[in-house]
């Protein structure tokens, strides 16, 4: 019987690596470069993760290891092609868009997107 081997998703620190270079060390001026916070949450479980353990996932959000599951890009060029598509439905721009939460219930907030340009807030 032959198993299919699992693809080991990239981190953030792989893709900031791919806009920036390779270097001993990787600093919050790297991530400003590369559109990143150095710093995040876990979509799903809300751990704190950076962009050593942090996974871009299909979602649109970050993901820890332990959540990414098949959800993760095998390439930074995946990735890329994928978050070409995360466009202010607005006014069309993608340099500006941040994640920020919003109220979706009396005690539910979840994750969504908002443009620094025209300040529209939408959930991908």
């Amino acid at each position: 019987m032959h198993r299919k081997t699992p693809v080991m998703p990239i981190t953030i620190l792989d893709y900031v690596k791919s806009v920036v270079g390779d270097k001993d060390f990787y600093t919050a001026e790297d991530c400003l470069i590369s559109g990143v916070d150095i710093i995040g949450g876990c979509q799903t479980c809300a751990a704190t993760i950076a962009i050593y353990n942090a996974y871009p996932s299909t979602s649109g959000y970050w993901r820890c290891a332990g959540c990414i599951g098949d959800t993760g890009f095998a390439t930074v060029t995946d990735f890329t092609a994928h978050s070409s598509m995360a466009n202010c439905p607005g006014c069309g721009n993608a340099d500006t868009i941040s994640e920020t939460r919003v109220t979706t219930s009396e005690q539910a907030e979840e994750y969504a997107l908002e443009c620094g340009d025209c300040g529209v807030v939408w959930q991908p």
